[in-house]
């Protein structure tokens, strides 16, 4: 008896953010949301703190940064807290560079600059 059998195949989620890791949280889908160059950018993606205390993310860009807290073994959902830059340097289309901080380490990530030409981020285009 012969047969055919299609190749395994492993599929990965696609996502157009950046992953990372700073200290104990891992940063998951990392991008910036911005109509233009030089103007306001919201940040977006999920920080998942894997430890049993909370923990103090600084996220920044070279002019601005930002705080949040990472729950003790929780997500911190950028989707549902708005947090913004007050300008970003780089155009949409581009990458830019975040600076992430824990009171213990730090971290630098290339993320993306995206703007409101796919439906599904125009909705996260800063005011």
């Amino acid at each position: 008896m012969t047969g055919c059998s299609a190749p395994e195949e492993t599929r990965d989620a696609i996502a157009n953010g950046e992953d990372g890791q700073v200290g104990v949280v891992k940063l998951r889908s990392m991008l910036v949301v911005s109509a233009e160059e030089g103007e306001a950018g919201r940040l977006l993606g999920t920080l998942d703190n894997e430890s049993s205390a909370a923990v103090e993310v600084v996220i920044g860009d070279s002019d601005d940064q930002v705080a949040v807290t990472a729950p003790a073994n929780g997500q911190y959902p950028l989707d549902t807290s708005e947090e913004i830059l007050s300008t970003v340097e780089e155009p949409p289309g581009a990458l830019t560079q975040l600076t992430l901080a824990t009171p213990s380490e730090s971290a630098t990530l290339d993320v993306p600059m995206l703007d409101g030409t796919l439906d599904q981020y125009e909705a996260y285009l800063p005011d």
